[in-house]
């Protein structure tokens, strides 16, 4: 039987993305898989992995927005953003109330400018920046723009040298580094920072609170299955059924009024698949389902 859909996993710290992914298709038996939104090892939290005929929907995922609960550490700033880095700058006898945090929280909610950091996963001259940083180098990383719907403090209190962590809850666009954000917050309050913890807490419409562990998969993975059309919520839907459906599953085109652009073809509840609409006329992009199988 062949497992297709997406399975929230709450990631532990300590390993990559990909070796979570890696775990997931040993329990399920699944051949394919992939995810829709790399974390850094240090980081925990929701991890959507992609099984089977899924991996062609994770797309839709990896535009949404995300949300991510932070602990920022004041007093040290780290060549990487994180604690994993060298120390590149100190400051003590340090002291921010939470109406001065509140206020440059502020200054970051909205279309900013961001820089990622340098041991990143991003592209410079076809190479991985953080291979580039591990080399010795320091990568030239562009500036680009970034939004943040969303940022609040978790706590009442401020923070200084004795009490040096600020906790947030950050929602945000794709694209967007709480490491780099951590070590502006605290060049804007003027102390050194960096990212001490990251638990990321939501995907689009997907929460961590959906989200199982590996022991709960190992125990039994199906109850923790979405179903593929979860990937396609915000689409707007064509229902077909008969030779239509036939037609779709066999990559020919439709005549169907009133839709433009992307659309999804269902089938009942069954997603078949993607298509493209024009002047009336659907065009299958992505057939999920094969002929014989519905």
């Amino acid at each position: 039987m062949s497992i297709n859909g997406f399975i929230p996993l709450n990631k532990p710290p300590g390993i990559s993305s990909q070796q979570a992914v890696s775990r997931v298709k040993r329990i399920t038996g699944c051949k394919k898989a992939g995810h829709t939104g790399t974390l850094d090892p240090l980081a925990t939290g929701l991890l959507l992995v992609a099984v089977g005929r899924a991996t062609r929907l994770c797309q839709y995922f990896l535009e949404g927005d995300k949300g991510y609960r932070a602990e920022i550490q004041f007093g040290a700033a780290t060549d990487t953003g994180d604690r994993e880095g060298r120390v590149i700058g100190t400051a003590q006898n340090f002291s921010f109330s939470s109406e001065q945090i509140a206020a440059v929280l502020a200054q970051f909610q909205g279309l900013i400018d961001q820089v990622p950091p340098a041991a990143s996963a991003l592209k410079i001259d076809g190479q991985r920046a953080f291979n580039l940083f591990r080399q010795g180098q320091t990568p030239e990383m562009p500036v680009r723009q970034v939004y943040i719907k969303s940022i609040a403090m978790l706590q009442d209190t401020g923070v200084d040298d004795a009490n040096p962590i600020l906790r947030i809850d950050v929602l945000c666009s794709k694209g967007t580094y709480i490491r780099s954000l951590a070590g502006d917050i605290g060049v804007a309050l003027g102390c050194p920072a960096h990212l001490a913890a990251l638990t990321r807490t939501q995907i689009s419409q997907i929460s961590l609170s959906q989200a199982a562990t590996f022991a709960d998969l190992e125990r039994n993975y199906s109850p923790w299955l979405l179903d593929m059309a979860i990937a396609v919520d915000k689409l707007p839907k064509l229902q077909v059924g008969g030779e239509n459906r036939q037609f779709f599953l066999q990559g020919r085109q439709l005549a169907a009024n009133g839709y433009e652009g992307e659309v999804a073809v269902f089938s009942g509840s069954s997603l078949l698949g993607i298509a493209r609409a024009d002047n009336n006329i659907i065009k299958p992009v992505k057939v999920l389902v094969q002929e014989q199988e519905t």
